[in-house]
This record gives structure tokens, C-alpha cells and sequence, in this order.
């Protein structure tokens, strides 16, 4: 990144002028300013519709979507005002004048002053600010508030300025990390035991019971759930035996493995369909999900499937093809149901299905080793969040997804934790992060920690980009002033003439709205499954 030099500050009154005095404007700035932001923010009419706009929709989310998207939310909201905060705090210890901290974007719901600075919500959630004067050589500041701008202070505080928000995610993480492996516990990778067993499954039939561990399948030794998927795949349908540990006690129980298929929709979620003794029945089904709206249950007899009869698996594929783009009409006795699973369906080869769901064997350790590993942690889990960013802003693979944006069911991990792993590697919203965020934390809280340290780590990392609008473009330009300062060999603040950057800032910004635009919408589409 290259700037040139910049031109003296300009000395012209703002809009927003301040006494200068670092205690606090005067009462006459006060009583101004404060008849300024009731003009914008309204009556107190209009203030409470908007709050309440804002609390009816978190409800009609937790009607529809239920209460762990409501806690995803809050978690989020939470960790958006802690990056702010990061930001305030450092620019306060610093001496610079932050006249603005508010939690969304637009028209103002709700404010109160504190000294010099206004805090506040404004009504479209999508983010937070502090507005900190003097970020640049292009603002306009009053003359007496000069020596409290960002652009006048040393180089350290601006840099602690402009990582603090990063910072403040990496603390969240590390804290999260501790927590999760001292008091809440991790997954042992090589070790799990049933947590639920498919009614009308092979397990069902062969007695099965949750808390089971699978020790062999066939003689072949099962470690992991991963493992055990793999032998499982591996087998044809048939009698196959099976050692189970229950309570200590290894039995040995003969196991006839039914058939799966699933019908493969465009948002992220499937129709699985089993054959049982009964006939083809309802496989399992994400909690809030496409099929469980639909009506569907776990186990419910299928007869046809878009008004042509099914006996088999063998008659899916050809029924499923008969349907309305995504859309499969799934008859039952009680009565036939529509399940929305996007634009297209595939259906997948008849194979081996054994019918158990995995417990994670949660393992704690002493704080003073928690520790340790959250150390350890969290810096697998940057390294991978930076290979992450670097490669979707490869120019061939952003350009990919510029272009063909809907090709990218192939789903991969992503950045993880042993607790949370990505859907696929395509980039979600914050949109589809709430919608991931929800899946997970339906299941347990170790899944919601897992998710948010996952979260806090990717945004601390991506926001040190190099590139305006991010905090890491206005480390880079701190860093580049000091630089010209050391080189000149001069004691006077050199400031950088930021209007050289607005073209390319511009360029980022509108790419990052084009590709956040096409997640939102894929997110919605496609949907984000756990």
C-alpha cells in the first residue's frame, strides 16, 4: 500500500464543535447538541414504535425459529458492543475524543449522554460504531478539538486504537477456550456412545439401547464416530455382528443393516428415507428444519412421494424427479406433506444405514492444563481462519464465487474447533452465521461456546485485513506514518493523504456488499445446515 503526502489538518469548524476541554463540552454545547439529536431521533412516539419494530421482531423469530436463535442473537449483539468497547476504551486512554457509541445503524431508537460521548441504539441492527474525530486528514474538525484527534495522537495509540477491536475478539476466544475445556467440557475424538437410536432402524431391531459404545462391526474395531460412519459406508446391506460395551459389559448382537437414501435438496438440508421391515419410513430431521415444519416425524410410514407409489427405496430416485423443482410431496397414511428443499433435488444410491445418533464422550481438564490447550487452540484455529480468508480472496476463487456463487455443495470444514465446524466452504452471512449458530446450540451449550469462539477468532482475524474500511487498513497507515516520520528523520506528526486510498476503499467496499448480498441470498436459499 502506498500513500502520499498529506495536507496540513484542515482548521475549519465542523458541524460538531466541542469546547475542547477534555472534561466535557459546555452546558450551552450540551443543551444544543441535545436539541440536535431530538430533531433526528423523534418523538417519543416514534422512538417507541421503533422499539418495538425491534423487540417484535426478535419475538416472531423465537416463535418460528424457536429460543436458541434468540440467544445466538443476544451472544452476537454482545460481541459486536465488546469490539466497540475495544475501540472506546483505547481511544479514551489515549485522549481522544469519541463523541458517538451506538449499537446499529439509521434512525435512533434510544440515546442518553455520558460527558462528551452519546450512546445509544438506532433501529437497523446490522452492526455498531464509535465515532472517534479526526480519523483522517479529510475530516473536518473544530481547531480546539485538534490535539484530541486520532490523526494528532502518537503512533502507539493509533495502533492500539486499530487493534483493539481484534483484540478484544481474541480475548473473548481465549476466554471461551478456558471455560470450554476446564468447566464445560470437550469431545474426545475417540470416544462416543449412543445418544438416540432410529425407531424402525437396523440398531432398533437388534436392541440397540443409547449409551452404548460400539466396539467392532464384523471384527473390525470402531475408535471414532468418524470410524465407525466409515465401516458403516463401507458394508452392504445384510447381517452383519456387532460388539457393544453396555455398562462395562461387552455383548455381542447380530445386526441387519437396512438401506438409506437421501433426497438431496439446494438448502443445505435432506429427506432421509429408510427401508425397515415396515416398509420406507421418515429417516431424521433437523429440529425447525424443512421436513420437521413440513409435518414430518421421525419414523412416519412413506407411500408415495409426488403422487407415484413407493414400496422401495428403488422407486425414490424416479419419484423424485416427478416433482416441482425442490419441492417433494411426501404421502403418509395421516395425510401428504410438502417439503420445500429449494430449487433442485438429487437423490442418492441406496447404502448401508445403521441407526444410531453419537454422544460425545465430554472430558474437562484442570484449569492450569485448560489453559494449555486454549493457548494451543486458539492458535490452530487462527492459523486456519487465516488460511480461510486468504483463500477465498484468491483472485480465481473470488472471482469463482462472484460468478457462479450457487456451486458450492461440495461441503468442506472450514476453521473449527473440536465443538463447531463450518457448513461448506463457500462464505455465509451474519445471516446465515445466526442460522448456523441456532442448528448447534439446539443441541447443547457446548455447541453454542464452540461456535462463537470459531466466530470471534474468524471476524478478529478477517478485520486485520490490510485494506480500508478495516481496522487492519488504518493499522497499516499508522504503520506507514511512522514510517515517513523515521525515514525524515522529523518530530512533527506526519499524516497520510487518505483521499489516494478512497478508490480502492471503494472497490472493497463494494465487493464486500456484492458478495455479502449473494450470501444473504444463498443463505436463505440454500439454508446452512449443522
Amino acid at each position: 500500500m502506498t500513500v502520499d503526502d498529506g495536507p496540513a489538518p484542515p482548521q475549519a469548524p465542523a458541524d460538531e464543535a466541542g469546547s475542547g476541554d477534555p472534561s466535557g463540552p459546555s452546558a450551552g454545547d450540551v443543551a444544543a447538541e441535545e436539541r440536535d439529536v431530538a430533531g433526528i431521533v423523534g418523538s417519543p412516539w416514534t422512538r417507541a414504535l421503533r422499539l418495538g419494530i425491534l423487540v417484535a421482531l426478535l419475538v416472531l423469530l423465537g416463535v418460528t425459529r424457536g429460543l436458541p436463535i434468540i440467544i445466538v442473537i443476544l451472544a452476537v449483539v454482545v460481541m459486536v458492543i465488546l469490539h466497540e468497547v475495544g475501540h472506546y476504551v483505547a481511544a479514551r486512554r489515549a485522549g481522544m475524543k469519541v463523541t458517538e457509541f451506538f449499537v446499529g445503524f439509521g434512525p435512533v431508537v434510544w440515546s442518553f449522554r455520558r460527558g462528551e460521548t452519546e450512546f445509544g441504539l438506532k433501529a437497523i441492527p446490522a452492526g455498531a460504531y464509535v465515532r472517534i474525530i479526526g480519523m483522517n486528514n479529510l475530516e473536518e474538525v473544530d481547531p480546539a478539538d485538534e490535539p484530541r484527534t486520532y490523526r494528532q495522537a502518537p503512533f502507539r495509540s493509533r495502533a492500539s486504537v486499530a487493534v483493539a477491536g481484534s483484540a478484544m475478539h481474541f480475548a473473548i476466544a481465549l476466554v471461551l477456550l478456558v471455560v470450554q475445556f476446564a468447566f464445560i467440557g470437550r469431545a474426545d475424538a475417540d470416544r462416543w456412545t449412543v445418544s438416540e437410536v432410529t425407531p424402525g432402524s437396523a440398531a432398533a431391531a437388534a436392541g440397540i439401547l443409547p449409551g452404548d459404545t460400539v466396539v467392532s462391526i464384523d471384527g473390525r474395531p470402531i475408535g471414532s464416530f468418524q470410524d465407525f460412519r466409515g465401516v458403516v459406508a463401507e458394508a452392504e446391506p445384510g447381517r452383519r455382528t456387532v460388539e457393544v460395551d453396555r455398562g462395562g459389559s461387552v455383548r455381542t448382537l447380530p445386526v441387519e443393516l437396512s438401506r438409506r437414501v437421501k433426497v438431496i435438496g439446494t438448502i443445505g438440508e435432506d429427506l432421509d428415507l429408510l427401508q425397515t421391515s415396515r416398509g420406507v419410513v421418515v429417516g431424521a430431521s433437523r429440529t425447525n428444519g424443512a421436513v420437521a415444519t413440513s409435518g414430518l416425524a421421525e419414523g412416519d410410514p412413506v407411500t408415495s412421494l409426488n403422487g407415484r407409489p413407493i414400496t422401495t427405496l428403488d422407486d425414490v430416485a424416479g419419484a423424485a424427479e416427478a416433482g416441482l423443482g425442490g419441492v417433494v410431496v411426501v404421502g403418509t397414511p395421516a395425510g401428504e406433506r410438502r417439503v420445500d428443499l429449494g430449487s433442485a433435488v438429487e437423490v442418492t444410491p441406496p447404502s448401508a444405514f445403521f441407526g444410531v445418533g453419537q454422544q460425545a464422550v465430554v472430558v474437562t481438564e484442570a484449569p492450569h492444563v485448560a489453559l494449555g490447550s486454549a493457548v494451543s487452540e486458539f492458535g490452530r484455529t487462527v492459523g486456519l481462519s487465516v488460511a480461510g480468508v486468504g483463500q477465498f480472496l484468491w483472485p480465481p476463487n473470488l472471482l469463482e464465487f462472484l460468478t457462479t456463487p450457487t456451486r458450492s455443495d461440495d461441503r468442506a470444514a472450514a476453521p473449527t474447533t473440536a465443538e463447531a465446524t463450518a457448513p461448506d466452504t463457500r462464505p455465509i452471512s451474519i445471516v446465515g452465521a445466526v442460522m448456523y449458530g441456532s442448528d448447534l446450540t439446539a443441541e447443547n451449550l457446548s455447541n453454542l461456546v464452540g461456535f462463537l469462539i470459531v466466530l470471534n477468532i474468524f471476524i478478529g482475524v478477517f478485520n486485520l485485513l490490510p485494506l480500508l474500511p478495516f481496522d487492519g487498513g488504518h493499522l497499516v497507515i499508522a504503520c506507514y506514518e511512522k514510517a515517513q516520520e523515521l525515514r525524515r528523520r522529523q518530530q512533527q506528526r506526519y499524516i497520510a493523504d487518505i483521499s489516494r486510498l478512497l478508490p480502492v476503499t471503494y472497490g472493497v467496499v463494494m465487493v464486500l456488499v456484492v458478495v455479502g448480498l449473494m450470501a444473504i441470498y444463498l443463505d436463505l436459499t440454500r439454508g446452512v445446515s449443522a
